[in-house]
């Protein structure tokens, strides 16, 4: 699997708050979804404001800091083939999910 790692910035924000807007955003995500994204394991963590996702494509450890979020994970070779569209994909979501 090969390796992914990025800062994601988002200037102006509490890690509490950039915690609370990814948790709120992965409950619905998570009530929305009817498997159609495939198998996958998602656990939060409010003490230490971090996110871990694991499935068969992706592992990814995401923790939340003042002012931008690390991202650190493992794609397949598969995933790995779509890394620019995961990357604007996230760009994407941030933008909206953080506007002010």
């Amino acid at each position: 699997m090969a390796t992914y790692k990025r800062s994601i910035p988002i200037p102006g924000k509490t890690s509490a708050e950039i915690y609370d807007r990814i948790s709120k955003a992965i409950s619905k995500f998570q009530e929305n979804d009817s498997g159609k994204f495939g198998k996958f394991d998602i656990t939060t963590d409010a003490a230490s404001k971090s996110v871990k996702l694991e499935s068969s494509h992706v592992t990814a450890d995401l923790q939340c800091m003042d002012g931008e979020v690390q991202l650190a994970g493992k794609l397949s070779f598969l995933a790995s083939a779509f890394k620019s569209k995961i990357d604007s994909g996230i760009n994407d979501w941030v933008a909206k999910a953080f506007q002010s």
